[in-house]
């Protein structure tokens, strides 16, 4: 019978809210009791900025790179304006309603999301299952820069030694048969097209084989570090980032060399030697033209 009592007594009900009862031996009885005043709203916390990772080196000083480029990877500098790079999200919808009896059939809502992975698939044609992938962009990224990088040296050198621009090359080819920096080669020009293809082909269908991301990029070995460069971790990791940063300017070069050709049908150091002749004629002239 006490047992019971000192439970009743611990705890009690008021307008159906259950409220502890206070400590035994104290003496008084505790009550939640409300005369009409609204309980003040919790503040809410403001949004937490993001926090800029000032050690970090970034495109122009004070951006904010995206989630999505946290910096793990090579000259990754948080630039990536239009979202290209964002991890594709795929939204499933559930059937549409197809009732003939209704008189609005309502679409169906979504039921589940998915994020592809960037899995490298065995394919020769198409190993990355997530097209727009960052990791399929950083390898696109790094072959163009490579291939931007001989443009721009073919073009300077050839330039240089034979007078020809880059963009009448294809021309003298096809006029005075194939050559190699002035000299003759003992093949035509379309047997030199297929050569290349056939080649060039047979390299890529193997470099697709290749499951390992990093392998893929960089191969090394005798034949693609002879001189064994990359074998410091860390010296590697300096290569690969002046590698990057090289194949960036070569491709914005090699983009100026074809906006000059069009504008003015010269070659790029034809370019260079006019401007240097007389820089603001020839820019006015360039822009009224």
């Amino acid at each position: 019978m006490a047992t019971t009592a000192t439970a009743t007594a611990t705890v009690s009900h008021i307008f159906g809210t259950r409220i502890a009862g206070p400590s035994p031996g104290a003496g008084k009885y505790r009550a939640i009791l409300s005369f009409g005043k609204k309980k003040k709203e919790a503040k809410k916390a403001p949004p937490k900025k993001p926090i800029i990772d000032e050690d970090r080196p970034v495109w122009y000083p004070g951006a904010q790179p995206p989630e999505w480029l946290d910096g793990s990877m090579i000259g990754d500098r948080g630039f990536d304006p239009f979202g290209l790079a964002k991890p594709a999200e795929y939204l499933q919808f559930d059937y549409d309603g197809l009732d003939q009896n209704l008189a609005k059939n309502l679409a169906g809502d979504v039921i589940g999301r998915r994020i592809e992975t960037e899995d490298v698939q065995a394919t020769p044609l198409q190993p990355y299952t997530e097209v727009f992938g960052i990791q399929r962009f950083r390898e696109c990224e790094v072959i163009h820069g490579r291939w931007a990088m001989l443009a721009t040296l073919g073009a300077l050198s050839v330039e240089a030694l034979t007078g020809v621009a880059w963009q009448d090359a294809g021309k003298v080819e096809l006029i005075e048969g194939a050559s190699y920096l002035g000299q003759k080669l003992p093949f035509s020009l379309t047997t030199l097209v297929w050569i290349e293809v056939l080649l060039l082909g047979y390299i890529e269908f193997q470099r697709n084989a290749e499951l390992d991301p990093e392998q893929r990029l960089y191969p090394g070995g005798s034949y693609f570090d002879p001189l064994g460069l990359a074998a410091d971790p860390e010296k590697k990791e300096t290569l690969q980032l002046a590698e990057i940063k090289h194949s960036r300017l070569a491709m914005v070069a090699f983009l100026g060399f074809a906006i000059q050709a069009a504008a003015t049908g010269k070659g790029p150091l034809s370019n260079v030697a006019a401007f240097l002749s007389d820089p603001s004629n020839n820019i006015f002239k360039t822009l009224s033209s």
